[in-house]
């Protein structure tokens, strides 16, 4: 049989290994090619990015809004217990009386940073009105939208047990201390409970708060309010700062037996 030569230049695309390749192009992505990758990947983060921080805001203002209704339900149900009397709101003296948060008769806030709390702070809150009405959640006292590691005040608090307080019209704002009013001696629709503004140390310094204390900022625009009736409704920051700028009697300063509700 004849031997057929084989072209020098085909024979060395066998030795080498490299028939079909390209010798001339390299398999990774050219400089241009990699920066115009960068350049998208980057568009695509600023697009979604802010979709993705506005379903976070929306997910958690969701549970603060479940966490208000738990409280709302819970204030009901003692009420009805307990010959329609509001569980006292905490407001800080006299230091007499279990409010719907801590037990304050020994003098003070629970410290949350002290025995027996800071290995077991279940304690603090079991000693409150509304504890065994919260099927005994601890998680549903805090806002999930507040982070205490971010607020430099913090560490300022007295309380720090709960992002929410009640308003101290209750207790006629300290009026009738250690006591509470009924349901029936206010509207339905009176607010009595809020998420508090997270800056201020000293709105922190009990349970309960005053309506010109504010509320959160933890929400943007507004929160999740409660109601004597049980109710919970979203409240804008300038709508709730208008009603409690009000000089009459108002849904805020609903304190009873007192023409300007305060």
């Amino acid at each position: 049989m004849k031997t057929v030569p084989i072209a020098a230049d085909v024979r060395s695309e066998f030795s080498s290994g490299s028939v079909g390749r390209h010798p001339n192009r390299g398999g990774g992505f050219t400089l241009i090619e990699l920066l115009v990758v960068i350049a998208i990947i980057g568009i695509l983060a600023s697009m979604l990015l802010p979709a993705l921080s506005t379903a976070k805001g929306k997910g958690q203002a969701a549970l603060c809004q479940n966490n208000v209704k738990q409280f709302m339900l819970a204030t009901t149900i003692y009420s009805q217990d307990f010959m329609d009397f509001l569980p006292e709101p905490n407001w800080n003296s006299p230091w007499v009386a279990a409010g719907w948060l801590y037990d304050a008769t020994p003098g003070s806030v629970p410290n949350m940073n002290a025995a027996p709390y800071l290995t077991n702070p279940e304690l603090a809150y079991k000693s409150g009105l509304l504890f065994s009405y919260m099927n005994s959640a601890i998680a549903i006292y805090k806002c999930p939208a507040e982070r205490a590691n971010q607020i430099a005040s913090y560490n300022s608090r007295a309380q720090r047990l709960s992002s929410f307080l009640m308003n101290g019209a209750v207790c006629g704002y300290g009026a009738i201390g250690g006591r509470s009013y009924r349901t029936h001696d206010f509207k339905s629709d009176d607010i009595i409970f809020w998420q508090a503004l997270e800056t201020n140390p000293g709105d922190w310094n009990d349970g309960s708060s005053s309506p010109l204390e504010g509320i959160t900022k933890a929400h943007n625009q507004g929160t999740t309010v409660g109601s004597v009736g049980g109710n919970i409704e979203h409240i804008s920051t300038v709508a709730f700062a208008a009603e409690a700028a009000n000089p009459a009697k108002n849904r805020l300063f609903c304190s009873p037996n007192t023409a300007n509700g305060r």
